[in-house]
């Protein structure tokens, strides 16, 4: 099986490594892909010391493909999706790692404009977590044991579960649909209130351990934001596992506890992901426009009140200089997409 990972950063080159790993015929599509020649080494939870292919055209990535994953940043979801739209075949099955600002659905609503469908799948988080030394050498943290992954397809879902599992192991648990999966996605809650509380570490470059910023003070803002979205998935129906489970099925034998001591013990076994050192890390760039706008919006729509996400994003335009309520395009377009 042939699969194209649409993103060359840290999260894509370790998928790459892992599904070559595995037998699979990977290639990764990448703008700037002339800065990956030669090599590649990924250590840590994947250990890979090889070459895996580089293209920077979207035209060949597509084509090469049966399965297109997209690992892009979620600034660049919305274009890319308009790139592949031409090239896309009804056999080929459509990958988002992870669902932010429902970006299945506008991958749907576009196909379905030029009369195209194709099996969409949607990923509450990253399979992986990664950073990257150099263009050539990232460092993978941790394999995580639970997906939670919705279809947007005319196919049986079960054979988008036979699919996932072949390519990354059984891992995979299935939601009713994209917003279920959008409403799983924990990340950008915890990425704001460690970054808040962090920021002048951020701003001036400090090197800091981004699990021992988790201090208890930081661990209840992100208790409390989380009880706003589990409330908000609630209210639509939905069981997501919270805050507690996330971290369990993130680090596998960890001992359970609040956030802060959870956190406490990752960073105590090492080594863990640097946090953020530059104040335009997506922890605050992506994050909030793709992952926490949205949740506010749907809270909005269904009457569930979200105080204190309102009030992080306030704080993080305020300290940024930007309007992240207006930076993300997708929402507009989408809009009647969940009426229909």
């Amino acid at each position: 099986m042939k699969v194209s990972i649409l993103g060359g950063g840290a999260v894509g080159i370790t998928y790459a490594a892992l599904l070559v790993n595995n037998g699979f015929e990977a290639m990764v599509y990448s703008e700037s892909s002339s800065a990956h020649a030669g090599n590649t080494i990924v250590e840590g939870a994947v250990e890979f010391h090889g070459s895996i292919p580089y293209t920077r055209s979207i035209e060949t990535a597509v084509k090469h493909a049966d399965v297109l994953l997209c690992a892009r940043c979620a600034g660049g979801v919305q274009s890319l999706i308009e790139e592949i739209l031409p090239y896309i075949a009804p056999h080929q099955t459509l990958i988002f790692s992870a669902e932010l600002s429902l970006s299945s659905s506008y991958a749907d609503m576009r196909l379905q404009s030029l009369g195209k469908r194709v099996p969409i799948i949607s990923w509450s988080t990253t399979v992986a977590t990664a950073q990257r030394l150099s263009a050539n050498h990232v460092i993978s943290g941790t394999l995580r044991s639970r997906i939670d992954y919705s279809v947007t397809s005319p196919h049986p879902a079960n054979d988008s579960k036979a699919l996932l599992e072949s390519l990354f192991g059984p891992r995979f648990h299935p939601l009713p649909n994209a917003l279920a999966v959008a409403l799983s996605n924990l990340n950008p809650a915890i990425h704001l209130a460690n970054s808040l509380a962090n920021l002048t570490r951020i701003e001036k470059g400090e090197r800091w351990d981004n699990y021992a910023g988790i201090t208890p003070a930081v661990g209840r803002v992100i208790e409390a934001l989380d009880g706003e979205r589990m409330a908000l998935a609630e209210r639509f129906g939905f069981q997501v596992r919270d805050v507690f489970e996330h971290y369990l099925q993130t680090f596998p034998g960890l001992a359970p506890g609040s956030v802060s001591e959870m956190a406490a013990r990752v960073s105590e076994k090492g080594p863990t992901a640097l946090g953020p050192r530059s104040i335009d890390t997506r922890y605050l760039t992506e994050d909030i426009p793709y992952g926490l706008v949205p949740l506010v919006c749907l809270g909005e729509q269904a009457g569930v009140a979200m105080p204190l996400h309102n009030a992080g994003i306030r704080l993080a335009c305020a300290y940024t200089g930007r309007d992240f309520f207006s930076e993300n395009t997708m929402l507009p377009a989408i809009e009647g997409y969940w009426q229909k």
